[in-house]
């Protein structure tokens, strides 16, 4: 979980950078200085493993993007930032998961047995972290990309070929899906 817990700490970092910069780019101290506050807030209860600060930055630094491209901050912040958070948000309850099913476990009486146990489940929570890890490296970095190439590239389509292309894209997600389960079984 240390992966997890330094990976979580750096994307809360880069969210709060991310969308404090955008408003500060944009001339708007406020929003700087809410971001940053955010950030701090949201760090402090990971240090201190309060559960509702994850949904309450996530929902936060959301509401600050959205808010974000009403003013006009650049996009490119706004996706960085949101990606981030959405990174440190799934990150945190993937901890959460883990600590409580760590609790759950019950562990024999003789000592022997306890060692071997919490070793094998060592071994297999760096396991389940690490696919977890990757899943989310994939994810997000897909989000990033097409969330960049949305932002950059500008195609007139017509209503159809737009109903077909939301129509591949449901598929192709629900395939997503399927193969995601079938892989963590």
């Amino acid at each position: 979980m240390n992966l997890s817990t330094r990976i979580m700490t750096i994307c809360i970092l880069v969210a709060t950078a991310a969308l404090a910069l955008g408003y500060g780019l944009n001339r708007q101290p406020i929003g700087v200085l809410v971001f940053v506050a955010l950030g701090l807030l949201w760090l402090v209860g990971q240090r201190y493993a309060l559960r509702a600060f994850a949904g309450l930055g996530m929902l936060g630094f959301t509401g600050g993007a959205l808010l974000g491209t009403l003013y006009g901050v650049q996009s490119g912040w706004m996706l960085v930032g949101i990606t981030a958070a959405l990174v440190a948000w799934d990150l945190h309850h993937f901890i959460q998961h883990m600590r409580v099913s760590e609790q759950a476990e019950t562990t024999p009486e003789d000592a022997g047995e306890r060692a071997d146990i919490e070793g094998r489940t060592d071994a297999e929570a760096r396991v389940l972290e690490h696919l977890h890890l990757r899943r989310l490296a994939i994810v997000s970095g897909l989000g990033l990309l097409l969330g960049t190439l949305a932002l950059t590239v500008r195609l007139t389509l017509s209503f159809g070929i737009i109903v077909a292309l939301g129509l591949v894209a449901i598929y192709g997600l629900s395939r997503l899906v399927h193969y995601l389960r079938q892989e963590s079984d």
